[in-house]
């Protein structure tokens, strides 16, 4: 489903972010991107959906290499991709209804049926109830679920998270992965970037770690480290 190949990303002749990237990913994988603050992580994810271009390798998505994608022709890409970011941005003076809906709109929708989907997707996230609710009236938490039906609106076969728990507390940070592993049940690919430690052996993925731009671990079921702490896990 996808293919990195010798993926590097340079921004200038002295700052490499990516080197020597290649791994695989099956559909339906789940899949934790870990390292330090700088490692790569998030310029790895926005390769991923071409918000950055690589500097040499190649990313094969399906049958299309991204780094052959014009640049015209980038949206169709991106709905085959739902991302959720660190930091959600919303149109303020939307509702929660109308910032979801306006991503169909976006993309040649807004039909009733594609208002049905908007109350399912809210549904399947715990927010139905505020649907007409305005993002600043939200809790952090629930602003992250709204960017989570957000991202799922159109059924992406790929999920790309970047630290989508970092401004969240312990139970909030909970209910958010969960909602991510009840997406990946339905064989949505999810590539996560995270920093949190007592999750990621808690619920052992696969677990790609970046050090220095580098891809120094690949591991199954791994843990958060290559020495894990069996205290450093949630009690469901």
């Amino acid at each position: 489903m996808i293919s990195l190949r010798n993926v590097s990303k340079e921004f200038n002749s002295k700052n490499m972010a990516l080197t020597g990237i290649n791994f695989d990913a099956k559909q339906g994988e789940f899949i934790y991107v870990v390292g330090p603050s700088g490692a790569g992580k998030s310029t790895l994810l926005k390769l991923l959906c071409r918000e950055e271009q690589l500097t040499g390798g190649s990313i094969i998505m399906g049958n299309t290499r991204l780094e052959k994608i014009k640049t015209r022709s980038l949206y169709k890409l991106r709905r085959q991709l739902g991302i959720v970011l660190q930091t959600d941005l919303f149109i303020p003076y939307y509702s929660v209804f109308e910032n979801i809906r306006y991503c169909l709109e976006a993309v040649g929708s807004g039909t009733f049926a594609d208002e049905k989907r908007v109350q399912a997707v809210l549904k399947e996230v715990g927010m139905a109830e505020y649907k007409d609710s305005y993002l600043n009236e939200l809790s952090i938490g629930q602003q992250k679920k709204v960017a989570i039906a957000r991202a799922i609106i159109n059924n992406p076969p790929i999920i790309l998270a970047d630290e989508p728990t970092a401004n969240l507390d312990a139970k909030s940070a909970l209910e958010i992965m969960k909602l991510f592993f009840k997406i990946n049940r339905t064989k949505t690919t999810v590539i996560m970037a995270t920093h949190d430690s007592t999750m990621v052996n808690t619920v052992r993925r696969r677990v790609l770690e970046l050090q220095n731009g580098y891809l120094i671990r690949d591991e199954e079921n791994g843990g958060f480290s290559s020495i894990a702490d069996p205290k450093d896990v949630y009690i469901w």
